[in-house]
């Protein structure tokens, strides 16, 4: 039953990662602390571990497609990552659950979103001279950070939203460099919590093989469809994963 869990959870956080660039630890570590009774902190540590390899393989797709660009989101990645390592220790000592409700209306809110109002190319080529635009980026990037690094969950749609919203990356370019800091970030924080909190050897090789299986699936089909029908596909996954959230959190 345990390893059924294992590869299930990894499959769905792998294609959650590859599709939307939805943190694998999102699905995981709320899964095996509930289902399966885990330490939630080590449950975060082999989400997170999961997360490096899901996120990798999709930023690999994402990269041969040419759908990544760091120039104007370099300050982010500095600030998420930096953060993202204070958070991760700080959370041993407060011991994190699971995503608290905000989180989850969230991840349902923007599901709305990519229905309603979805992403177009509106890319600022000059982020970099508007020292306002870039402040704010940076203070963004270090909430999410400690966000992604407390909870283990919520950097990777966090950073989409940001990447979409205020510097016009359109879709799958916005996917694309939010899953390759997450590679970053996953790695750092699956450090930080393995070393403090210790793992369990098993369902971190399972969670890991299915995430990377699930990742690197859904990022191809990512990658090859039209924007238009990507908005739709994440906007409706979302909206089902969000109020699934919401509903298990609250019965």
């Amino acid at each position: 039953m345990e390893i059924f869990v294992y590869i299930i959870g990894g499959l769905i956080a792998g294609i959650a990662t590859g599709l939307v660039g939805l943190s694998a630890a999102t699905i995981i570590a709320p899964l095996f602390a509930t289902m399966l009774g885990m330490d939630p902190y080590v449950a975060i540590g082999i989400a997170l571990a999961s997360d490096v390899f899901a996120s990798a393989t999709s930023a690999s797709n994402y990269f041969k497609n040419k759908n990544i660009d760091l120039k104007n989101a370099s300050g982010i990645a500095v600030s998420v990552i930096v953060f993202a390592i204070v958070a991760s220790y700080l959370s041993y000592m407060t011991k994190p659950e699971t995503l608290n409700t905000s989180i989850n209306i969230f991840v349902f809110v923007l599901g709305i979103r990519f229905l309603v109002y979805p992403v177009k190319n509106r890319l600022k080529d000059k982020v970099s001279n508007n020292k306002w635009l870039f402040l704010e980026t940076i203070i963004w990037g270090a909430i999410i950070g400690y966000i992604s690094g407390h909870f283990g969950a919520g950097g990777g749609l966090s950073l989409l939203a940001l990447l979409t919203m205020r510097l016009g990356y359109n879709l799958k370019k916005g996917v694309g460099t939010s899953v390759f800091i997450m590679v970053f970030i996953a790695l750092v924080g699956a450090i930080v919590h393995i070393v403090i909190g210790g793992t369990l050897l098993l369902p971190l090789i399972v969670t890991s093989i299915s995430a990377f299986i699930g990742a690197n699936l859904a990022s191809k089909y990512a990658n090859k469809v039209n924007e238009v029908k990507l908005n739709k596909v994440i906007g409706i996954f979302l909206m089902i994963y969000g109020a699934s959230l919401i509903i298990v959190y609250f019965w």
